[in-house]
């Protein structure tokens, strides 16, 4: 597009001077070299055109593609002193004695408080999930009571990220899904029902996925 707009200016400006003419070798000559000029820097124009034009296809994705969060599963947040990577054991010694924890290798745990209050350690909590697989809790999700319906699902993350001390930039948002990828987890929160989150351990999901179609096959 740039080259045909130069283009079409050149050829426009030396069209206007041709009209005018000139019967005097000096003025045909002087007209050759400016012709000259003009072609030289219109070309040294739509070198520089293609430059930038190249370097913000090519060089630009590179450099927002290298912008990625690289927190670890031993820097993924906790929740309620819940973290990823806890045996049942020590989810036991979490919950006390106020919910009682049966898995010992894999599966999923779930508690909602619908009809009761939850535990004094799982404050405005209306469901839980904890999800297990080789001795490692992988995911946890929650649903909180909804405190303030008012509250936007983009005002639930600038929340959330600064309570977790979290890197807001990184979210990505997909139909008021927001998810939050980093180097061995993830983080999803949204406002679709409820308050929402779910935390992931994502290689262990991965190998969790892996040997449920191992099972099937």
């Amino acid at each position: 597009m740039f080259f045909q707009v130069f283009t079409r200016v050149f050829q426009k400006f030396v069209y206007n001077n041709k009209r005018r003419g000139g019967k005097s070798v000096r003025f045909k000559k002087k007209q050759l070299q400016l012709e000259e000029k003009l072609e030289k820097k219109c070309f040294r124009l739509m070198k520089k055109l293609l430059f930038l034009l190249l370097f913000s296809i090519f060089a630009l994705p590179r450099a927002s593609a290298q912008e990625t969060c690289n927190l670890s599963i031993s820097e993924a947040p906790t929740f309620f002193g819940l973290r990823l990577e806890m045996t049942p054991a020590q989810v036991k010694s979490v919950f006390g004695k106020s919910l009682k924890l049966k898995i010992k290798r894999e599966g999923t745990f779930f508690q909602n408080f619908i009809d009761k209050p939850p535990p004094a350690f799982l404050p405005d909590v209306r469901a839980l999930y904890l999800r297990f697989f080789d001795r490692k809790l992988y995911q946890i999700e929650i649903f909180y009571e909804d405190r303030d319906e008012q509250q936007t699902a983009a005002q639930f993350v600038n929340v959330l990220s600064e309570n977790l001390n979290l890197p807001v930039k990184f979210w990505e948002n997909k139909y008021e899904k927001y998810k939050l990828t980093c180097a061995e987890f993830s983080l999803v929160a949204d406002r679709v029902l409820n308050p929402h989150v779910e935390l992931t351990d994502e290689a262990t999901r991965t190998r969790f996925e892996e040997a449920q179609k191992s099972k099937k096959q």
